[in-house]
């Protein structure tokens, strides 16, 4: 199964100045679930370090063609890049199985599944776990 983990493209913001942080949520979750899963193809992808723009980002998607996608939004300020990452993937791969997770997800949930109709899954909290056995429950359905 191919893995696609996120870190979109954004603006950066003027207090950041140059520094970009990396995506260490996406970097720990990819290691945890290569630990816990088996047989996975995991592409991770910090379009910011990268200088991946949203177009190169759809050419990836496609190319990789991810049976899930996962895009990085830590918090709400996020939330509009992750949305964005997520409705590229579902356009070039309609089939993926779209995830997200974070602080803004985590607290409304259903919310953000009404207002972006191509998020499939929303995982809450600390979603290492969640992630991994959502992995192996679509791994064990096809």
């Amino acid at each position: 199964m191919k893995v696609m983990l996120v870190e979109p493209p954004k603006e950066t913001w003027f207090v950041m100045g140059e520094y970009l942080p990396p995506p260490l949520g996406i970097l720990q979750l990819a290691s945890y679930i290569d630990a816990n899963n088996e047989g996975l193809d995991i592409q991770v992808l910090d379009c910011q370090a990268q200088g991946i723009d949203w177009r190169e980002l759809e050419d990836r998607v496609g190319s990789f063609q991810p049976d899930v996608f996962a895009p990085s939004a830590l918090a709400t300020c996020n939330v509009y890049t992750c949305a964005r990452a997520v409705e590229i993937a579902k356009t070039v791969v309609p089939d993926s199985l779209t995830v997200v997770g974070g602080q803004h997800f985590t607290a409304l949930p259903e919310e953000s599944l009404k207002a972006y109709r191509e998020i499939d899954v929303v995982v809450r909290g600390e979603g290492e776990i969640t992630f991994s056995e959502l992995l192996k429950a679509r791994e064990s359905a096809s």
